[in-house]
């Protein structure tokens, strides 16, 4: 109901004296207010219409006209509607210039035209408003509750309420932080927050930005809003698919896996919801420093609810200081890199990894890479390969009693100090300095381990094939 309304009714005939500033006539009226002080701002809330017979206001005086219309506004009121006959035949003089003045929309009510009637009027569009709201309210949580149960994403049941609402609508935590958004901002800042229901311990709202005014928000978000709130806790609680026993399960295997797949990974990926023959995306997210736990999970949080519109298969698992998610059948060609990068430009500290796999053979080794890289800040790709990540390829049993075999003679001394030095010699290229600063030992010291390692393993460590035969074979016994 707007000030327009009234003045397109041709069966009040009421006429429109002042318009007021621009989209004046636009502005909601939420109800009538009957007045004959002088000030009867105390009495009122935004968006009342006032109706008057200005019986307290027989003055010629423009200054108590303008000081009665400046009150009106700092409410700020609708408008104002001016009733003649019953104290002044004709509208005040002094009362249309001030309403010129402060912008405010200034009706004149004929006569044969009572109050009771304009009230009457205005409360039945309101009540018809009012349940047409709720209407939509229902019709679209009944909607958002459809594709919820057809499985779709959080982000895509907040795009259909950004959509309804025509405004920006996010679910931010208890610490402000967005798990997910939809829609554009039309306006400047939030206009509201919807608290949504939860049980647990943590507290989400549903914050909307740009809304515009003529949008009355709790009759059409609260319904829907317990849609949301039911579907975040699923998307987000211990006992959904995404954070399930048998998705920790599968994952926890993945890391201890170290050589090709066997049937209980094949089983554990489908009870988790995965397709064994299918490529693999994942995405490691730790720190590189101090966090507050609260902040990592809620980055966490955001980034798998809204990888969620990319991909229509995820699940996660959380240890201390770090998540992993693990993906599946992605909707698009988008570059994963980019996507998850949306997600982190706020939290430049915490360290990401990404990568791929193109199946269920090289992810537990392409897992175990990413997780060694966890540390540097910033999104990064993991690289395709490392030399800890070719060693786990390697689980033959013979192949590590070979190895075992051609380091022994580095243990004659009874103690591990050859071996840690050789090890230390091949990761640093022969680096003295670098050498001696990780075993604390002298240039001396090392010189002689040196000559005593080629002595026992009869070899020529100038030869870069024998160097890299060692280095391997350092790592396949270190992994087993």
């Amino acid at each position: 109901m707007r000030i327009s309304d009234l003045v397109d009714d041709v069966d009040l005939n009421i006429r429109l004296r002042v318009p007021g500033a621009e989209g004046r006539l636009n502005r909601p009226i939420t109800w009538c207010a009957p007045t004959e002080h002088m000030d009867p701002t105390p009495f009122l809330s935004v968006n009342a219409l006032v109706l008057t017979n200005g019986m307290g206001l027989n003055v010629r005086d423009f200054r108590i006209w303008d000081a009665y219309v400046e009150r009106l506004v700092s409410v700020p009121v609708s408008g104002l509607a001016f009733g003649l006959g019953a104290a002044h035949r004709e509208l005040p003089e002094g009362l249309l210039q001030a309403c010129e003045a402060h912008g405010l929309p200034l009706l004149e009510l004929p006569p044969e035209v009572p109050f009771v009637l304009v009230m009457r009027h205005v409360e039945r569009i309101i009540a018809t408003e009012r349940y047409e709201e709720l209407r939509k309210g229902w019709e679209l949580a009944d909607e958002c509750t459809r594709l919820a149960a057809d499985g779709r994403s959080l982000a895509e049941v907040l795009g259909r309420v950004a959509d309804a609402v025509n405004a920006r609508v996010a679910v931010i935590d208890q610490n402000a932080f967005e798990l997910v958004a939809a829609g554009t901002a039309h306006g400047d800042t939030a206009r509201t927050r919807l608290r949504l229901p939860s049980g647990g311990a943590e507290q989400f709202r549903l914050a909307i930005e740009g809304i515009g005014s003529d949008v009355v928000l709790q009759p059409v978000l609260g319904p829907v809003a317990a849609v949301i709130g039911l579907q975040l806790s699923y998307t987000l609680g211990s006992r959904s698919p995404l954070h399930s026993r048998e998705a920790a399960r599968f994952m926890e295997a993945l890391y201890a896996d170290h050589g090709e797949p066997s049937q209980p990974l094949r089983r554990y990926a489908l009870e988790s919801g995965f397709d064994p023959g299918g490529d693999w995306s994942t995405v490691l997210i730790g720190s590189s420093e101090e966090i507050a736990p609260a902040k990592l999970r809620a980055i966490a949080w955001r980034a798998r609810v809204g990888l969620q519109a990319a991909f229509s298969t995820v699940r996660f698992m959380e240890e201390t200081g770090l998540t992993t998610l693990l993906l599946q059948h992605r909707h698009g060609t988008a570059d994963l890199l980019d996507a998850v990068r949306e997600f982190f430009l706020d939290a430049p500290e915490l360290s990401v990894i990404v990568t791929e796999s193109a199946n269920l053979s090289e992810l537990p080794l392409t897992l175990q890479l990413a997780r060694r890289q966890v540390g540097r800040p910033g999104v990064h790709k993991a690289p395709l390969a490392d030399l800890a990540g070719i060693v786990q390829g390697l689980p033959s049993p013979g192949l590590v009693a070979l190895c075992q075999r051609l380091l022994a003679p580095l243990a004659s001394d009874g103690g591990s100090a050859l071996r840690e030095t050789f090890d230390a010699y091949l990761r640093h290229s022969g680096n003295s300095a670098k050498i001696c600063d990780e075993l604390f030992i002298h240039r001396n010291t090392l010189s002689y381990r040196l000559r005593k390692i080629q002595e026992l393993l009869r070899l020529d460590l100038t030869d870069g094939e024998v160097r890299a035969t060692y280095m391997l074979a350092l790592g396949v016994v270190a992994a087993n």
